[in-house]
């Protein structure tokens, strides 16, 4: 009886979402915008809890940088970041390989092509920061059918599938969590390029490292799979701009060169690519995603 009530509320909550992005696409782009920006602000007042973490994570990074009210101004901000955000991703479908240029710009595309160059694949390291749901779309144009990316399924199958549906419209795949290792060995020995979001705590299993000034736990993926495959590590994220297009920046590639201290390497350069987010981070405070508790695992103080 559970599994029938919990399916029919999953078939209900994907025609809800299928019905009201219709909706959302056939609104001119500056009405959708205004409603992102609605539900951002919607979710910072009602949903304490995130306000709170994003207040508390603004401190931690931040200090007394900023004054209380400077605070609750980049908060709401990033709310409504994350409110357009979601109002782009149900508009995914009116985007194709031409149109999507009216709305990204990129700088960068020479350091990814210069690291496919040297027939290794590419890791790509992604923050969610922008719109990072764009960069799925991006990658899959700029390097058709040699784009992946590992992602979390959730847990509504039909919304799961109506979700990834959208990220892979542009030739990118997406690589299931649990086949994250073997299916990125095989797309770098296939030479193409993996994305992994790999800015959030990543738990007691993370390799913990100094981020904006307090210990974090980040995911050892990237660094890891570079280390024994030769693959460069590149950074790349997408900048919200004040008109709502997006400016998709991709770094020079970063090479590990393994030394004898398996662990030292792996913090040495999962510490390069968060010292580049915390660069942006730094510039564009309000695109960052603060709600998620980022600093909620730490090392066990003896």
């Amino acid at each position: 009886m559970h599994s029938e009530r919990g399916t029919w509320k999953d078939r209900w909550t994907y025609r809800i979402v299928a019905a009201f992005a219709w909706w959302c696409r056939r609104l001119p782009k500056k009405w959708a915008m205004q409603l992102g920006r609605g539900i951002g602000l919607l979710f910072y007042y009602l949903v304490k809890k995130r306000r709170e973490i994003a207040s508390d994570n603004l401190q931690i990074a931040f200090g007394d940088h900023f004054t209380a009210s400077q605070r609750i101004e980049i908060c709401k901000a990033s709310f409504i970041n994350v409110g357009k955000t979601c109002i782009e991703f149900l508009r995914f479908p009116k985007l194709n390989i031409k149109n999507i240029w009216n709305e990204v710009t990129v700088a960068g595309r020479e350091n990814l092509d210069a690291a496919l160059a040297e027939g290794k694949g590419a890791i790509v390291f992604l923050p969610h920061f922008g719109n990072w749901e764009l960069l799925s779309l991006v990658y899959g144009v700029l390097i058709p059918d040699r784009a992946k990316a590992i992602a979390f399924p959730v847990k509504n199958d039909l919304l799961n599938t109506y979700i990834w549906r959208h990220r892979e419209q542009m030739s990118l795949e997406l690589i299931p969590r649990k086949q994250a290792v073997r299916e990125t060995l095989r797309a770098l020995k296939n030479n193409e390029a993996v994305g992994f979001f790999a800015d959030q705590n990543a738990g007691p299993e993370g390799v913990f490292v100094d981020f904006l000034g307090k210990p974090a736990s980040a995911a050892r993926g990237p660094a890891v799979i570079a280390r024994k495959t030769g693959a460069p590590l590149l950074f790349s994220l997408s900048i919200r701009q004040p008109d709502d297009k997006h400016h998709v920046h991709i770094s020079a590639p970063i090479h590990v060169k393994p030394s004898d201290d398996f662990q030292r390497d792996i913090e040495f350069y999962t510490t390069q690519m968060l010292k580049q987010l915390e660069a942006y981070i730094h510039k564009y405070p309000e695109q960052w995603l603060w709600l998620h508790n980022r600093w909620k695992t730490q090392p066990h103080s003896d």
